[in-house]
């Protein structure tokens, strides 16, 4: 019986066109130091690199991901849209326990999609300073065959930097001031509103304390 249970298995692996894999990866995050303006400014990095290197897996793999926090404080990753169990979720102190200094954390779970995703820091405000990457699963053969006998496969993933400390930027922006608009010359003021026909979201807006750049924007 036993046997058969095995011969079944292996069957099952090559019909899907994909030997199902464990892929192991080790994050290391440390605290670093960046020049992006002229000013050297404090950020975080995955394996020396903002931002982190991108974690590649096929649908059926599983994925075993060693986090060592290098740092003097708490970090935690969160694995972006995928469907994992809660548990590996990587939300401290609501799904996954904080990583504390010096600590390894293991994740290991299912791949169970495909899709272009992404992992980043769930703690404080450390993935506006750079912890964050790409999480890339490629779908079972032999689609995917298919599409790379046709289509060449990049990565590209967009971001944007400030030398403030995050939390001066969040602060700013839940004040309601116009600081940041005045500085981009996107300010909207009740004569543009009225022109544009939109007092009336204006003023919805206004009541929410959502200015005309929405909080996340800077």
């Amino acid at each position: 019986m036993k046997v058969i249970l095995i011969c079944l298995v292996a069957w099952g692996l090559v019909l899907s066109g994909h030997a199902q894999m464990r892929v192991v990866y080790h994050l290391y995050i440390t605290d670093t130091t960046v020049n992006y303006t002229g000013k050297k400014v404090r950020a975080i990095a995955i394996n020396g690199t903002i931002p982190g290197p991108a974690l590649y897996f096929t649908e059926g793999d599983t994925a075993e991901i060693h986090i060592h926090n290098e740092m003097m404080m708490e970090t935690s990753v969160h694995w972006h849209g995928l469907i994992i169990p809660n548990k590996y979720d990587g939300v401290s102190y609501l799904t996954t326990p904080p990583i504390r200094p010096m600590q390894t954390y293991v994740a290991t779970f299912p791949i169970v999609q495909n899709g272009t995703y992404w992992y980043h820091s769930h703690t404080m405000l450390q993935e506006q300073i750079g912890e964050y990457g790409a999480f890339i699963i490629h779908k079972r053969e032999p689609d995917r065959k298919r599409e790379a006998d046709s289509l060449k496969e990049y990565t590209v993933l967009l971001s944007d930097w400030t030398n403030e400390k995050p939390y001066e930027v969040q602060r700013s922006l839940h004040n309601a001031t116009d600081w940041y608009a005045i500085r981009k010359g996107s300010v909207q003021d009740y004569a543009a509103a009225i022109r544009d026909r939109h007092l009336g979201t204006k003023l919805t807006n206004e009541r929410k304390r959502m200015l005309a750049m929405d909080v996340s924007d800077v």
